[in-house]
């Protein structure tokens, strides 16, 4: 071999060691560059000084701290980010990246999630704790989301189902031609009009002003939501019917997620379930004070007799057996949350 004829072996031999070299320092740098991004959380609820906004600002303190900044946690409670299908479609596009609220609301997700509000699964708030805490019903809640391209971070029981009304209703014979609204779920519906009702469904933030203005006559939901919208001085009249619960999830776009690195997905998933037992304590004083509160301002507490609360409770469940046979997704799932309620209820 030449003089020459070496000198360009060694050549090509540098050249090619630089390359590799060069290949490893633009992805190492690339690699540095993934570890030290910040990604935004835009998370949002739709309502306001509750438990859900807690909860929130409970994620959001302990997931910038877990990740040191490099998630940026944006809360937008009351509807900021507009109303549950806008939410809904956000969450699956990516645009809104987490979303918290009680399960039922996305049924435009996937109309599974409407059977934990299904009647006949909790005695009380207690139980309703002591079942999401259940591993198996945890799983099934998380196999339902996700197959909606959605990811479950946490639960967190938000209240025992009541009514109120502009004008008293004590019996059921009152539920006559009452309008109240309602989720947009099948099961709220068909709910409320076996109590002699007829469910109208609304989005929360136009709920207070069809009240005022008569469009409805009362609302379905839970006493954290009538005392944060001060609906006693429209509606100051409730009905604690506690026929079924009222489960909030808090569920976190999959879209964004995988773009996070290992370590941040980590982190989001984590964060989750770490917060939730002081959420449950925050959860179960807030309950004594929005009690007080609501009396307070002149709120007045009715409930059924015996007896009616007995022929409601039969009204309901018989009224959803239905839904549960023409809907065996919907069907299979509800026994999933039975079964853990009955192990729960042990």
């Amino acid at each position: 071999m030449t003089p020459k004829g070496k000198r360009m072996k060694l050549s090509k031999t540098t050249r090619r060691a630089a390359f590799v070299l060069g290949v490893a320092t633009l992805l190492s740098f690339g690699s540095a560059v993934h570890a030290q991004q910040q990604y935004v959380m835009k998370f949002a609820t739709q309502t306001l000084n509750d438990v859900h906004t807690e909860y929130m600002q409970e994620y959001k303190n302990a997931l910038e701290k877990a990740t040191n900044g490099r998630i940026k946690v944006e809360l937008y409670p009351a509807a900021q980010l507009g109303a549950a299908p806008r939410q809904v479609e956000g969450l699956r596009l990516g645009t809104i990246q987490a979303a918290i609220g009680p399960a039922e609301l996305f049924v435009g997700a996937d109309p599974r999630l409407q059977a934990v509000a299904l009647p006949a699964l909790f005695k009380d708030d207690a139980h309703a704790r002591r079942t999401i805490l259940i591993p198996s019903v945890r799983k099934a809640i998380a196999d339902v989301v996700e197959s909606r391209n959605l990811l479950l971070v946490g639960i967190t029981a938000f209240g025992s189902q009541s009514l109120v009304f502009k004008t008293p209703v004590t019996k059921l014979s009152d539920f006559s031609g009452k309008r109240v609204r309602v989720l947009a779920s099948e099961g709220e519906r068909i709910s409320i009009s076996a109590l002699g009702g007829s469910g109208v469904p609304m989005a929360l933030p136009e709920v207070l002003s069809a009240l005022q203005q008569g469009t409805i006559d009362g609302v379905n939901s839970a006493l954290p939501v009538f005392v944060a919208f001060k609906y006693y001085d429209t509606a100051a009249n409730l009905l604690d019917t506690h026929l079924w619960e009222i489960v909030s999830i808090a569920l976190v776009s999959k879209r964004w997620y995988d773009q996070l690195p290992p370590d941040l997905q980590k982190a989001v998933l984590e964060t989750g379930s770490k917060i939730e037992p002081e959420v449950a304590k925050w959860s179960m004083d807030r309950a004594a004070k929005d009690s007080a509160a609501w009396a307070s301002h002149g709120g007045i507490v009715s409930t059924l007799s015996a007896d009616e609360q007995a022929e409601a409770e039969k009204k309901v469940e018989a009224a959803i057996q239905p839904l549960l046979q023409k809907n065996p997704q919907i069907n299979e799932f509800y026994g999933k949350l039975k079964a853990g309620a009955a192990a729960a209820a042990k």
